[in-house]
């Protein structure tokens, strides 16, 4: 490939990349500026990342939500629509649970979806946010399809904040670009 630019073209190949999948994982703080939301709760944990694969639409009944948030990875994104208060009081629960028991790591987060002018949280589901600091959820002004694909085609950017990204970046990236030589043709 390095001949055949040079050759071609007249230009160096400076690297040969491999796809390191976790970086294009967004985090909490990238669907916040995908949503234009804020998290209601959890806000310590917006770099968490989440990788699109562990995105589960919860259409379930809460037996098997419950089943399913003790059995699957820790670190699953669940979505479900406003009108599922039984969903999100199931969420809060586990999360209290877990952290009474300390089995493992609670990571899971839960995006809440319904459009403002048609479905509200019901307020006394609001009222118990308060005491959930630490349980990542957020509210999207859409529904449950519309969210689901604007995550899916959405491609998570570098920012100065989320520096386990950054870092992992550059060490990924480090090893297979010759930044000798790309410094080199930059400076004619």
């Amino acid at each position: 490939m390095s001949k055949a630019l040079m050759d071609n073209y007249g230009i160096p190949l400076l690297g040969c990349v491999p796809d390191r999948p976790f970086l294009g994982c967004p985090a909490l703080a990238d669907l916040e500026r995908l949503f234009r939301t804020e998290l209601i709760c959890g806000h310590k944990h917006r770099l968490r990342h989440y990788r699109v694969e562990d995105i589960n639409l919860v259409t379930t009944s809460l037996t098997r939500f419950l089943e399913n948030i003790r059995t699957k990875l820790p670190r699953t994104l669940y979505i479900c629509h406003v009108t599922r208060d039984d969903i999100i009081l199931g969420f809060m629960a586990e999360y209290q649970r877990n952290r009474r028991e300390g089995e493992r790591p609670f990571e899971a987060a839960l995006l809440v979806c319904g459009r403002k002018d048609k479905y509200q949280i019901a307020e006394e589901v609001l009222d118990m946010f308060h005491g959930l600091n630490d349980a990542p959820i957020m509210v999207a002004p859409y529904n449950t399809h519309t969210a689901m694909a604007m995550i899916h085609d959405y491609t998570p950017k570098l920012n100065i904040d989320d520096k386990n990204r950054v870092r992992k970046a550059v060490e990924h990236y480090e090893p297979y670009i010759d930044f000798d030589r790309l410094l080199e043709s930059a400076s004619k």
